[in-house]
């Protein structure tokens, strides 16, 4: 076969899950419900995902729908769970409860917001070790939780692998440079995991491993002291290492699915079945993705007016200091000259008060140069940063939102754009990845990008697809609309069947539709290709009718989502008791 089309499409798939918060867990389990309502060669496709790989938000969704279906429960458990924690349960404000509760921090976790969630995610979502996931057998194969280790600079992943022959070093549990033995790992909670995975900079600390995650049944854990294995310069890694959001450095989980599509290559005896005998382990590879591409413009910060105290100066607080003084010097005579207690009193308290401010303004006058001692400016720099006590407090202002607004864009967008785009990268420019990728991103039903679509790609896909309805753009561009937050609003959460639809609920149909979209379009745009025509032609004639089974089932949903994008959503709410 002159194409890298697979062998056997949807036979064997591999799921990220990216992060984004509670917008990420709650599109994604949109996904994963519909997908367990897609079959192919009578198995949903779901039950065909053998690879997971998670992030920040998606461990949420991936923790909770992996140890669902360790313990023999359904998608539906799963589907029930996360929920409740998303619509029931206030983290944050538990959390805080938590963290200020001095007598009630009974535990060996050190007092920080990020242990304090952990907690609160132990007591209301999961209760389960890592060891569920090794001692019951499942169609996930390959699980990894991803977060960042702040020694080297690298992902950490606690992950179930099949393979038992972890000589050739990339089944770490960690990494290559800090990493844990088996037994370790199965004693830490998944609730912790989740904590670590979703540790966001600046909103929490780092978690430290593997201290806050001891606990007084942890053997394991209490007696590490330094990583497992030596890492690549001979050495062992001290512990403990501060653990943050896997996003920092791969928020879609790519990585760890090329490493576990590696490993899976391995697979012998009863494993095979679970990898494809093709140039790939894996037939498809699913990237639900809440993040984009694009990013706002900066936008600098306007100078205002010199008015009121922005026309100060801290080298003006000088001038105050020594009217202060003055003042306080004459009050100080004057109580000297007064021979009744009540006036030796009052100018002795006013003398006072005017000591006290021009002490005040003196120190404000050389405050500037007080935080650059205390930061060990050097005195060569001392020196050209002195002109900075003569500027305006307005200027003072401008120049610090703006370094504000451009750090919190570089951190927050730049960066995470150019990391998106490096691990897309990864498997896009990989000609025997390319034809088995399925991105699932919230953005792409939207205005824009369905416009964009119709024109560019007008000769790729069919005109059932190009006719999107404007009432399921207009729910796409509301989930595209829920920022990175660990919560829903008590307004997010109402939900009224005519009119208004609760912000959840919204981003799980989006999930949903934009799921059953993509699935057609890949069909549409990679397995009937033009430039794959001559492989495609080269399947049989019983996959190609399970390809058109497939289609059709899809296409049907396609149909109820342009004239209902939340029927699906309503139908599995009522099977399940939510209303």
């Amino acid at each position: 076969m002159n194409s890298n089309l697979p062998n056997a499409p949807f036979q064997n798939l591999a799921l990220s899950l990216s992060g984004g918060g509670y917008r990420a867990a709650s599109f994604h389990l949109g996904l994963m419900t519909y997908l367990s309502s897609a079959y192919w060669r009578g198995k949903t496709l779901l039950e065909r995902i053998h690879i997971i790989s998670t992030v920040s938000g998606g461990t949420f969704t991936g923790v909770c729908y992996a140890t669902t279906i360790a313990e023999g429960n359904t998608m539906k458990e799963c589907y029930v769970k996360m929920y409740r924690l998303m619509s029931d349960v206030d983290l944050i404000g538990e959390g805080l409860k938590k963290l200020a509760d001095y007598n009630s921090w009974k535990t060996l976790k050190s007092r920080s917001l990020i242990n304090a969630i952990s907690l609160v995610y132990y007591e209301k979502f999961e209760k389960n070790t890592f060891s569920v996931l090794f001692d019951h057998n499942s169609h996930l194969k390959e699980i990894i939780f991803n977060s960042t280790e702040f020694t080297y600079g690298l992902p950490f992943r606690f992950q179930k692998t099949m393979l038992d022959d972890r000589e050739n070093n990339y089944a770490n549990l960690g990494n290559r440079q800090v990493n844990m033995p088996l037994e370790a790992e199965k004693e830490i909670r998944l609730a912790d995991i989740v904590a670590a995975s979703s540790c966001f900079p600046m909103g929490f600390e780092p978690i430290n491993f593997p201290e806050d995650f001891r606990y007084n049944q942890s053997k394991a854990l209490n007696k590490l002291k330094e990583s497992h294995e030596e890492d690549q310069w001979g050495r062992k890694c001290k512990l403990p290492v501060g653990l943050m959001d896997g996003g920092i450095v791969d928020n879609q989980g790519i990585d760890s699915v090329i490493w576990a599509e590696i490993r899976m290559r391995e697979y012998k005896g009863k494993l095979k079945q679970f990898a494809s005998e093709d140039e790939k382990a894996i037939d498809l590879y699913v990237i639900s993705d809440v993040a984009s591409p694009y990013m706002d413009s900066y936008v600098k910060t306007e100078e205002k007016p010199f008015k009121k105290w922005r026309k100060w100066s801290f080298k003006k607080f000088t001038g105050f200091g020594l009217i202060f003084m003055a003042t306080g010097l004459l009050t100080t005579y004057l109580a000297f000259k007064s021979h009744k207690p009540a006036g030796l009193f009052i100018t002795g308290f006013f003398a006072a008060i005017f000591f006290l401010f021009s002490g005040l303004s003196f120190f404000l006058s050389n405050i500037f140069e007080w935080f650059l001692k205390k930061f060990n400016v050097p005195d060569f720099f001392m020196k050209k940063l002195h002109g900075f006590t003569s500027l305006k407090f307005g200027v003072f202002e401008t120049l610090i939102k703006n370094r504000i607004s451009s750090v919190q864009s570089m951190v927050s967008e730049v960066f995470m754009k150019q990391v998106r785009r490096q691990e897309y990268a990864r498997v896009y420019n990989d000609k025997a990845w390319k034809s088995r990728l399925m991105m699932n991103a919230i953005y792409e039903l939207t205005y824009d990008q369905t416009k964009y679509r119709n024109a560019i790609e007008k000769d790729l896909i069919s005109e059932e697809l190009k006719n999107t309805s404007h009432i399921l753009i207009e729910t796409a561009e509301k989930a595209k609309s829920m920022s990175t937050t660990l919560w829903f609003t008590s307004e997010e959460l109402k939900d009224d069947l005519n009119k208004h639809r609760s912000m959840l609920n919204t981003l799980i149909a989006c999930g949903q539709f934009t799921g059953c979209f993509n699935l057609l379009e890949y069909i549409e745009k990679v397995l009937w290709n033009k430039e794959n025509k001559e492989a495609y032609d080269s399947y049989s004639t019983a996959l190609d009718s399970d390809i058109w089974d497939l289609y059709n089932e899809l296409l049907s949903d396609w149909h109820k989502f342009n004239d209902n994008p939340y029927w699906m959503l309503d139908k599995y709410n009522s099977s399940v008791g939510i209303k």
